[in-house]
C-alpha cells in the first residue's frame, strides 16, 4: 500500500506528521470552551410588549392577537404561542428549523413594525428577540449582611446589590444580564388623599402635572460674550424629599395648594413584585444569565474571579455573598467525569492489547494511535467552533474503542508475518498490504454510519451534528495512523517476542504478570481449537445455525416491545426544583408563607428532623418574563456522597405534600432549557367557553393514568377583580369619557411615575410615584368617591367634578390572571412529570384514553387537544432517528459493495447487523434502561461497529478462496480460526473503552450510560453470532443461484446439494 510503503521508507516524515497532528490538537484544545451542550440556534423568535395597567383579557385583544396575526404569514412558521398576563403579553414564534433564525428575526420586526400603529399608543416598545437558553439564568448569588450589620435595613441591601454589585457583574465579558430578585427598592411615595382633594376642588391629573413640571432641569439656552459661552439651566429638582412637600398642585381662592396639603409624602420602597429566599430567610438575590452564544462555565469563573475581588469592598459595606445555584458546576463534574471515563477506557484498551499481543512494544505501537487520534480530534472541533460538551466528549469516549481497532487488525497481522519468519520491513510491509482493504471498508462502514447521524433533522440533528463530526474525524485519523505509524515503528523498532523461538527460549524467566498473559493465551488457544470445532460442526448442519439467526431477531424484536420509550434518560444531577402556584388572587405575602410551609417539609425529614440529604434550597417568586406573585420555585440542592437516589426523594415528597393544601406543587429535574416537565397537553378551541369546558375532562383523565403525577393546568379559579363598568350614557349626559375615567383609576390604584429623585449623597435616581395610600388602596369605596373632571362648567367657569359612583358601576368578579394561546386558538396547557413508567408508555395510554373519550363524545366540538414537549419531540426524533439508521444501513452496503465489487457479498457481512439486536435489547432490559435518543444513538453506532467483525471473516475467506484456491468450506473454516484472536481482541477492546460509560459512576453518567449498554450488549452478541452465523449464511448465499433456486423449488435438488 502507498502510505504504509511511504511510511516504512520514510520513519522522519511519518514521526513529523504525527507530532504536528498532536501539536495542533494541543493548541487547539487551549481554545475550547466548557458547555452541557452544542451550541444550537434554536429558530425560535419572542416578541414581548409591556402594557401598563392593562388586564389580561386587555393585552389579549388589544396587542397579542393583533402580533399574531401580522407575524402568522411570515415564511417558514412552525407555531405560533403566546401569553397574556397583566401588563404584559409574549408572542413566542417558532420557526422550521432549516430557517435561517436572522433573516426569521427580520422579518418579524418588520411585520410588527407594520402594525405598530394600530397598538395602544401606552404600549412600551415591543422586545423582538431571538429565543435562547442563555435567557434562563446559570448563576444565582445572594447577597447577605454580615454577622456585624445584622441590623442593615432591606433598602440597602438592595441598594448594594442593585447599584454597586450588579452593575459591576454586568461589566464582566460573557454576562448578558444580572437581575435583582426580592429587593426593596427605593421609592418616594405620593399618597394622595381623595377627601382632601375633593375638599380643595383639585384633581389628580392637577396633581400629577404639578410634580412633573416642578421637579426638572430644565435647559434655557446659552450666554454669550467675546470670549466664551455660558448654557443657562433652570433646575427645579428636589434636593430632598421635604423638598416635595412644597410643590405648588393648585391653587384655592388665590392661594397656593401645596402638596403636604393633599397627600403624604412617604421615603419608602416600590410594591415588591419578587421575593428571593435562602434556606427559610429573606434574601436579595442576583439572577445571572450568560451572553447568547456565551459559555457557562467560562461566565461562571469570571463571575466567581470578580466577586473574590470585590470581596474586601463588599466587607466594607457590610455584606458577602452566597452562591444558592451554579449550573456551571455540574458541567464542570460531568466534563471531568467523561474525561476520566475516557483515561481509564484508555487504560483498560491497552491491558486488554497487551494481553492479546503479549508484548509490550507491540502493545505500546499499537496504543500509540488513541492519543495521536484523541488528540488530533481538538483541531478539527476547533475549527468547527465546537465546545467540550456532553455530546463531543460523548463521542470520544464511545470512539476510545473503535480508535484502536485498526491498529490492533494491522499490528496483529504484522506481527503472524513476523512469527513467519518474514524480515521485519518485509512483515510490515505485506502484513499491511494484506490486512488494508478489510480495515479500509471497517473504517468506512464507521464514517457511512455517522454520515446521516451528523445530518439528521429536526433540532435533535442539529445537537447531534457535533457528535457525529467529532467520531467520524477521530476515526479517520486512526486509520491514517494504522497504515502509517503502526507499519513504520513495525518496521523500525522490531518486536523480538515475536520472532521465532523467542517465546520457547524465554518462557522460564516470565514473571508473575506475564504469566498472566500465558495463561490467558492458553485459554485463547483452547478457544480456537473449541471454535474450529463447533464452525466444522456448523458447515453441516447449516438450517440449525440459521434458525438460531432468525430466533434471536425474533426474540429481540419480541423483548423490545418491554422497554419501553423517553426522550433523554432520566439522571441523578445531585438538584431538583419545586415548581408551586398558589391560588390566583393571593397577595405575594400568602405566596411567601406557602413557600416557607414547603420548604420546611424539604429540609426536614418526614418525623421532623433535619435532612442530611438536602444541602440548601432556594426560592424565587415571581422572577421571569411571565411570572406572576402566585407562582415560585424552590431549588433544591442536595448533599454529595451517601443519600439516597434523587427519585426516592422526590417521590417521598411528593406523598408529602399532597395532604398540603391550597397549594399546586411540581417536582421536577433542573433543566437548561426551561421545559422540565415531560408530559404537556395543549387543550385549544377557537371558542375560550367551549376549551374551558374540556380542560377538567383531560385532567382528571390524566390523573387517572399509572405514571403520571404533578398534573397542572395552566387556567386557574380566577382572580378577584373590581370591575368598573362606565354607564356611557350617564357618563355622557355627565361631560365624562370612559378615557378620563380609566386615566384616573390606574394612577390610583396601581400608581404612576410622574418624576425622579436625584439624591445628592449618591447621584442615583429614584421614582416619584403618585398613588393611593396602601390602606386606602385595598377598599373600593375610597375609588367610588373619587371625583373626576367634566368638560361641563359651573356658573365660575370652572369645570364640574364628578364622582365615579355617579359614572360607574362597581362590580366584584372573578377573571383570569394569565390568557394563552397557540396556533391562534384559545389554549389551556396541562402539564405533568412520569413516575415509574417511561414516557411513551404513558403517552399511549393518554391516546388511547383521548381517542375513547372523542369516539364517545365527551370532548366538546372543536376542541383540539395535542402533546407538545418532550411527549412531541420524541415522535419527531423516532421518526428522523429511523430515517437515520435506514441511511446509515443503505452507506454501509454502498461502501461494502464497492469494496468488495459484488452487489451479493454485503449482505451476508451486514447479516450481523440484526444479529446484534438481541445483544443490545437484553442487555438494555438486565441495566433497566428505556429506549432513548441516547439508546436509538447507540444503535447506529453499532451498525457501524459489528460490521467490522464479518468484514474481517469474509475478506479472509475470499484471500483463501482467489489466492489459495481453497473450496468455500475450506476457506471459512481457516478465515474464522485465523480471525478469531482479532475479532475478539477489537471487541474485547470495544467493550473496555466503553466500560468506565457503561457503569455510570460519575456526574451526569446515567444519561450517557445507556449508549453504551447498547453498543456493549450489541458487541458482544454480535461476535458471538457473527463468528458461527457469518460463515454459514456465506456458503448458503455464495452457492446461491436463480437456477439452483428453480430446482430446488421443483424439488430436483437436495438442499445439500451445490
Amino acid at each position: 500500500m502507498f502510505l504504509s510503503d511511504l511510511s516504512i521508507k520514510r520513519p522522519v516524515l511519518t514521526t513529523c506528521v504525527m507530532l504536528a497532528l498532536v501539536v495542533l490538537g494541543l493548541f487547539s484544545i487551549k481554545g475550547l470552551g466548557l458547555d452541557s451542550f452544542p451550541k444550537v440556534d434554536i429558530p425560535v423568535v419572542t416578541v414581548s410588549v409591556v402594557y401598563p395597567g392593562a388586564s389580561p383579557d386587555a393585552v389579549e385583544q388589544d396587542v397579542v392577537k393583533k402580533i399574531e396575526e401580522a407575524v402568522n404569514p411570515v415564511e417558514k412558521v412552525r407555531e405560533i404561542s403566546s401569553t397574556s398576563q397583566d401588563g404584559l403579553g409574549t408572542v413566542t414564534i417558532e420557526f422550521e428549523i432549516e430557517r435561517d433564525l436572522d433573516k426569521a428575526l427580520d422579518d418579524v420586526r418588520s411585520k410588527v413594525g407594520q402594525i405598530r400603529r394600530n397598538l395602544p399608543d401606552t404600549i412600551k416598545e415591543p422586545i423582538i428577540q431571538k429565543f435562547d437558553p442563555a435567557q434562563l439564568p446559570v448563576l444565582s448569588l445572594v447577597v447577605r449582611p454580615l454577622d456585624t450589620h445584622k441590623d442593615m435595613s432591606p433598602r440597602e441591601l438592595t441598594r448594594i446589590a442593585d447599584e454597586f454589585l450588579k452593575r459591576r457583574i454586568e461589566n464582566i465579558p460573557g454576562v448578558g444580564k444580572a437581575e435583582v430578585v426580592g429587593g426593596s427598592t427605593r421609592n418616594i411615595l405620593v399618597n394622595v388623599d381623595p377627601q382632601r382633594l375633593e375638599a380643595l376642588g383639585l384633581t389628580l391629573p392637577q396633581v400629577m402635572g404639578a410634580l412633573g413640571q416642578d421637579t426638572m432641569a430644565i435647559p434655557s439656552g446659552n450666554l454669550l460674550t467675546p470670549t466664551r459661552e455660558i448654557s443657562v439651566r433652570v433646575d427645579a429638582k428636589a434636593r430632598k424629599v421635604e423638598d416635595f412637600a412644597h410643590v405648588v398642585v393648585g391653587n384655592r381662592q388665590g392661594r397656593p395648594v401645596e402638596l403636604q396639603e393633599v397627600a403624604r409624602i412617604v421615603d419608602g420602597i416600590k410594591e415588591k413584585r419578587s421575593l428571593a429566599r435562602m434556606d427559610g430567610v429573606d434574601a436579595v438575590a442576583l439572577e445571572i444569565q450568560k451572553q447568547i452564544g456565551g459559555n457557562t462555565v467560562a461566565m461562571v469563573q469570571r463571575v466567581d474571579a470578580a466577586v473574590k475581588a470585590l470581596q474586601p469592598e463588599l466587607a466594607r459595606l457590610g455584606v458577602t455573598t452566597v452562591k444558592a445555584k451554579d449550573n456551571s458546576k455540574f458541567i464542570v463534574d460531568s466534563v471531568d467525569d467523561v474525561e476520566v471515563s475516557i483515561i481509564l477506557g484508555g487504560l483498560l484498551t491497552v491491558v486488554i492489547v497487551f494481553y492479546f499481543l503479549k508484548s509490550w512494544r507491540s502493545t505500546i505501537i499499537t496504543s500509540l494511535t488513541l492519543p495521536v487520534s484523541v488528540i488530533s480530534t481538538f483541531t478539527i472541533m476547533k475549527g468547527l467552533d465546537f465546545t467540550l460538551n456532553t455530546m463531543t466528549l460523548m463521542a470520544i469516549s464511545l470512539a476510545i474503542g473503535i480508535l484502536i481497532d485498526d491498529a490492533i487488525v494491522v499490528r496483529e497481522n504484522i506481527t503472524r508475518h513476523a512469527e513467519m519468519g518474514k524480515d521485519h520491513v518485509t512483515a510490515a510491509r505485506e502484513g499491511t498490504a494484506e490486512i488494508g482493504p478489510a480495515v479500509i471498508a471497517t473504517t468506512l462502514s464507521i464514517l457511512a454510519v455517522f454520515v446521516p447521524v451528523a445530518f439528521m433533522g429536526g433540532i435533535v440533528g442539529r445537537f447531534f451534528f457535533s457528535f457525529g463530526i467529532t467520531v467520524a474525524f477521530a476515526v479517520a485519523v486512526s486509520l491514517f495512523v494504522s497504515f502509517t505509524l503502526d507499519p513504520m515503528l513495525s518496521a523500525v523498532w522490531p518486536d523480538p517476542e515475536h520472532e521465532k523461538g523467542y517465546q520457547e527460549s524465554h518462557h522460564g524467566h516470565r514473571r508473575f504478570i506475564m504469566r498472566t498473559v500465558d495463561w490467558f493465551n492458553d485459554r485463547l488457544d483452547g478457544w480456537e481449537q473449541s471454535y474450529k470445532k463447533g464452525i466444522e460442526w456448523a458447515m453441516t448442519h447449516r438450517a440449525a445455525v440459521m434458525g438460531v439467526g432468525l430466533g434471536s431477531f425474533v426474540l429481540a424484536m419480541s423483548l423490545s416491545g418491554m422497554l419501553g420509550g423517553d426522550f433523554m434518560p432520566d439522571y441523578d444531577r445531585g438538584d431538583f426544583q419545586v415548581g408551586f402556584k398558589v391560588e390566583a388572587g393571593a397577595s405575594l405575602e400568602a405566596a411567601k408563607a406557602k413557600a416557607a410551609q414547603l420548604e420546611t417539609m424539604i429540609r426536614t425529614t418526614p418525623d421532623g428532623q433535619p435532612s442530611r440529604e438536602v444541602e440548601h434550597v432556594y426560592t424565587t417568586i415571581g422572577t421571569g418574563l411571565n411570572g406572576t406573585i402566585t407562582e415560585g420555585t424552590i431549588y433544591v440542592k442536595l448533599t454529595e456522597g451517601h443519600r439516597r437516589d434523587m427519585k426516592f426523594i422526590r417521590r417521598e415528597l411528593r406523598d408529602r405534600f399532597r395532604a398540603m393544601p391550597g397549594v399546586e406543587t411540581d417536582i421536577s429535574a433542573v433543566s437548561d432549557f426551561g421545559d422540565s416537565k415531560p408530559i404537556a397537553l395543549a387543550v385549544m378551541s377557537p371558542d375560550r367557553r367551549t376549551m374551558e369546558k374540556a380542560e377538567p375532562l383531560v385532567l382528571d383523565m390524566l390523573k387517572g393514568i399509572d405514571g403520571i403525577v404533578d398534573v397542572t393546568s395552566s387556567r386557574d379559579k380566577g382572580k378577584p377583580e373590581l370591575r368598573l363598568a362606565v354607564d356611557r350614557r350617564q357618563a355622557s349626559d355627565l361631560g365624562v369619557s370612559p378615557y378620563t375615567v380609566a386615566s384616573l383609576v390606574r394612577p390610583l390604584v396601581d400608581g404612576t411615575d410622574v418624576a425622579k429623585y436625584e439624591d445628592p449623597a449618591s447621584g442615583e435616581q429614584y421614582d416619584v410615584t403618585v398613588r393611593l395610600s396602601d390602606p386606602d388602596r385595598s377598599r373600593g369605596d375610597q375609588l367610588e368617591v373619587m371625583t373626576v373632571g367634566s368638560t361641563k362648567k359651573d356658573k365660575a367657569g370652572n369645570n364640574l367634578q364628578v364622582k365615579l359612583s355617579n359614572v360607574a358601576r362597581f362590580e366584584e368578579t372573578t377573571a383570569p390572571s394569565k390568557l394563552q394561546r397557540r396556533a391562534l386558538q384559545a389554549q389551556i396547557l396541562i402539564t405533568a412529570n412520569k413516575e415509574g413508567r417511561t414516557l411513551n408508555e404513558v403517552v399511549a395510554d393518554a391516546n388511547q384514553r383521548l381517542a375513547q373519550m372523542k369516539k364517545a363524545g365527551q370532548l366538546p366540538e372543536g376542541v383540539d387537544v395535542v402533546f407538545t414537549g418532550s411527549a412531541r419531540n420524541n415522535k419527531e426524533t423516532a421518526g428522523y432517528m429511523g430515517t437515520a439508521l435506514l441511511m446509515a444501513v443503505c452507506f454501509i452496503y454502498f461502501v461494502l459493495a464497492s469494496q468488495f465489487e459484488s452487489f451479493k457479498l454485503p449482505i451476508t457481512i451486514m447479516l450481523s447487523l440484526p444479529l446484534s439486536m438481541v445483544g443490545m435489547v437484553v442487555m438494555l432490559l438486565i441495566t433497566g434502561d428505556a429506549n432513548s435518543m441516547m439508546t436509538s444513538i447507540g444503535l447506529i453506532l453499532l451498525m457501524g461497529l459489528v460490521t467490522k467483525n464479518a468484514i474481517l471473516l469474509v475478506d479472509r475467506a475470499l484471500q483463501n478462496m482467489r489466492e489459495h484456491g481453497m473450496d468455500r468450506k475450506a476457506a471459512l473454516i481457516e478465515a474464522g480460526t485465523t480471525r478469531l484472536r482479532p475479532i475478539l481482541m477489537t471487541s474485547f477492546a470495544m467493550i473496555g473503552g466503553m466500560l468506565p460509560l457503561f457503569l455510570a459512576l460519575g456526574a451526569g453518567a446515567q444519561m450517557r450510560a445507556p449508549m453504551a449498554r447498547a453498543v456493549v450488549g450489541g458487541i458482544i452478541t454480535s461476535t458471538l453470532l457473527t463468528l458461527i452465523v457469518i460463515p454459514v449464511f456465506f456458503d448458503l448465499l455464495d452457492g446461491f443461484s436463480w437456477a439452483k433456486a428453480w430446482a430446488w423449488a421443483k424439488g430436483r435438488l437436495k438442499p445439500t446439494d451445490k
